[in-house]
């Protein structure tokens, strides 16, 4: 039950007539009447803030353009469950009682039931942790169109309440006014606070009041010209500009106060409505349950309709249709706002909140169960993983690159430029600026085209990609950028990568190592994004330790790096990039090739033929190779190797080394290192106090599928391209 707080709503019908409210005397003293107006006007600020905050969170550009590609299913979505709740509910309406001729509230509910809510939708995927798989991109784009919909409703709303059509005409027309005055009018003063805020600082708190003040005057303003007091929330959400540093800083500063403290309110009040004791009819409890399973039904046939041409799985698509059944805070709402307005009685009421928490209850725990987003393309489980080894050394490389901020370009540029980007084997790099914004936005990953612009301020991703597109200018190897943009918090960022790398065929990821002092951020860190990209990514993926660039790409380009190579396929996906880069002439090498001794295991024994194999090819290909040097030594112990690894000088520009090595000692240590995702080897070299902490650091590791056929492939295949 993710999206209704089962357990605010449950305390509410504690405390309500249906179990401690029996007791007359205790109502009048815990819940004086003349508290009542206190509580449902902070329950009401509730909604409203949580619009706003919501609809800010919303990129309404990155999913009306998703939307393009799933409008058909959209509008089946729709289309099919109104007209099936319509009628189920046209014939139905004796069941409920108390309604006068000319109730508008059966036509109400159909629409009400017929729409799946953005709001409510992805606040489900965001506590069901989805919201970044394809199930939550695609769902949280028909909810985007439903959202379209609902917006048109309101109009029409605004219009039918008015007695006159001159009235109606004044409505519609100062609807549309408001629309145009916080387009033209109040977006523009807001770009103005982005522009009075320092790059990097977020923005002045006064700002912030100012800006949520105002939206509550506004809402004064709709509810005056005969629209709902929220929909200036909405309309100002939607055109408050999401992420750092404008967005980010409201979403903070109101969160807290907002989840802790006035939502709790909210669902309190709804359930101290809730008798459950009103509940005489179980007929209309019947005529509930029957619109719920008739509205499902709807969905699921438009889902299932769609299917094919989407390239969706069945079981995918059934999932896709308990999604968008999912209700939540806007249908709470609307049946309060019914009950005040006095549409509807205690009995439907009470029918109607206990009906949205067991939909809750009963979908929620299926989606857990049954949806595997590792399973959503089948192609990559069937073709297994991709790796530097197992790529041909002709042809086009592609390498998806990931930049925190401006500070990682160097490094990451003169990466690649080690990786000899020839007209036999050009590169081609996907440049992926993470912006991260809070908790429970929608994830976008689409391509970067601002930079294109003329006479505008530039932002840090128009710097990010003007600095890559002036390197390919000037590479003297063959390089193509593609820059992307992924706003998304850091949790949700792995998913729509690693489908990207699937879809692209990528061997390699590079991202960077998150910085000490995010450790212990509360929003979630880089760090996070790091974890997350090596267990999803069906490829090799390199955490680089960005330790700063010694010279400059565009001048005289040199490169001095390291290759600690002890045993296992992530070493040898180490070797693999230096068999790229020893052919760069400004590129030095020094392979340290370090034997463990002591007893191994039948499986040690084949990874390390497979190494001294591989090792030894590669000292064949560079003998004549003044620039690589191949060293190796003997070690008795993990001691020992440390010892070696101490003797090494701060004079390299890079260290690159495996995440886990095929040797039980290694392994041991594996549980002990103060970051995990660097390795044993790697958490030692990244340290400060390593070589004076001046050496860059790239560790890679290989994605595995746990089976023998898999690592017989892996191997043949590094054997075939080295």
């Amino acid at each position: 039950m993710a999206s209704t707080s089962p357990n605010a709503t449950l305390a509410g019908v504690i405390l309500g007539p249906s179990v401690l409210g029996r007791n007359k005397a205790y109502m009048e003293s815990m819940f004086p009447a003349k508290e009542e107006v206190v509580i449902a006007t902070l329950s009401q600020v509730a909604c409203n803030l949580y619009t706003f905050i919501v609809c800010i969170k919303m990129d309404t550009i990155m999913l009306t353009r998703a939307a393009k590609h799933t409008w058909k299913l959209g509008v089946c979505c729709l289309a099919f469950p109104i007209v099936l709740i319509v009628s189920v509910d046209m014939a139905k309406q004796r069941f409920f009682p108390g309604l006068n001729p000319g109730n508008p509230f059966p036509v109400q509910f159909s629409v009400v039931s017929s729409l799946s809510y953005f709001i409510v939708v992805t606040r489900a995927l965001d506590e069901l942790n989805l919201l970044s798989s394809e199930l939550g991109r695609i769902s949280s784009s028909i909810t985007m169109l439903n959202e379209m919909v609902s917006a048109a409703f309101v109009i029409i709303g605004v219009a039918t309440v008015q007695k006159e059509a001159k009235s109606a005409f004044l409505a519609i027309l100062s609807l549309c006014s408001f629309i145009v005055f916080a387009l033209f009018v109040a977006r523009p003063m807001l770009y103005w606070v982005i522009k009075q805020t320092p790059k990097s600082k977020p923005v002045e708190e006064s700002y912030v009041v100012t800006i949520l003040l105002s939206t509550f005057v506004m809402g004064v303003t709709t509810d005056a010209i005969g629209a709902s007091f929220g929909g200036a929330f909405m309309v100002m959400g939607f055109i408050t500009p999401d992420g750092p540093p404008l967005g980010t800083t409201i979403i903070r500063k109101s969160e807290l106060i907002l989840y802790e403290f006035f939502l709790p309110l909210f669902f309190v009040r709804i359930g101290y409505f809730t008798n459950l004791s009103a509940i005489q009819n179980w007929g209309e409890c019947a005529t509930f349950a029957t619109i719920v399973i008739v509205g499902y039904i709807g969905r699921l046939i438009a889902c299932l309709v769609f299917a094919s041409s989407m390239n969706m799985r069945k079981s995918t698509a059934v999932l896709l249709s308990l999604v968008l059944s999912l209700q939540g805070l806007v249908e709470l709402i609307q049946s309060i706002q019914w009950k005040h307005l006095q549409l509807i009685d205690d009995q439907t009421y009470a029918t109607s909140v206990v009906s949205i928490i067991v939909v809750n209850a009963i979908i929620t725990p299926i989606i857990e169960i049954l949806y595997k987003p590792a399973e959503e393309n089948f192609d990559v489980l069937r073709l297994g993983t991709r790796s530097l080894g197992t790529t041909s050394n002709v042809g086009e490389l592609r390498i998806i690159t990931c930049i925190q901020d401006e500070d990682n370009v160097p490094s990451i540029i003169s990466l690649l430029e080690a990786l000899n980007p020839q007209e036999i084997s050009p590169l081609c790099a996907y440049v992926i600026h993470l912006v991260a914004v809070a908790s429970q936005s929608v994830p976008t990953l689409a391509p970067y085209k601002n930079h294109l612009r003329k006479f505008v301020r530039p932002s840090v991703s128009d710097n990010i990609i003007r600095a890559f597109l002036n390197y390919s200018e000037h590479s003297k190897g063959p390089v193509q950028i593609q820059p992307f943009q992924m706003i998304s918090p850091y949790k949700y960022m792995h998913q729509p990568i690693s489908r990207l790398s699937d879809r692209i065929h990528a061997p390699l990821i590079i991202v960077p190592f998150f910085k000490s002092e995010e450790a212990h951020n509360i929003d979630g860190t880089l760090r996070i994004f790091n974890t997350n990209i090596q267990a999803t990514a069906k490829c090799t993926v390199g955490l680089l330790v960005d330790r700063g660039l010694r010279s400059s790409i565009l001048t005289t380009f040199s490169y001095n790096m390291a290759v600690i190579f002890i045993s296992g396929g992530d070493d040898r996906e180490a070797l693999a990039l230096a068999s790229r880069a020893s052919c760069q002439p400004n590129v030095s090498i020094t392979v340290f090739r370090i034997n463990l001794r002591g007893t191994h295991t039948l499986e040690d024994q084949i990874e390390k033929e497979a190494d001294n194999t591989l090792f030894r090819n590669f000292e064949a290909m560079n003998l004549n190779n003044g620039r690589v040097e191949c060293l190796e030594w003997m070690a008795d112990d993990v001691e020992e190797v440390m010892k070696a690894l101490r003797s090494l000088k701060s004079e390299y520009d890079l260290v690159v080394v495996g995440k886990h090595h095929a040797n039980p000692e290694l392994q041991a240590l594996e549980s002990w290192v103060q970051y995990s995702e660097l390795g044993v080897i790697g958490d030692a070299i990244a340290t400060l106090d390593f070589s004076g902490g001046k050496m860059s650091v790239l560790v890679l590791e290989h994605h595995h599928r746990h089976d023998d056929n898999q690592r017989k492939f892996d191997n043949c295949s590094y054997f075939s391209f080295t």
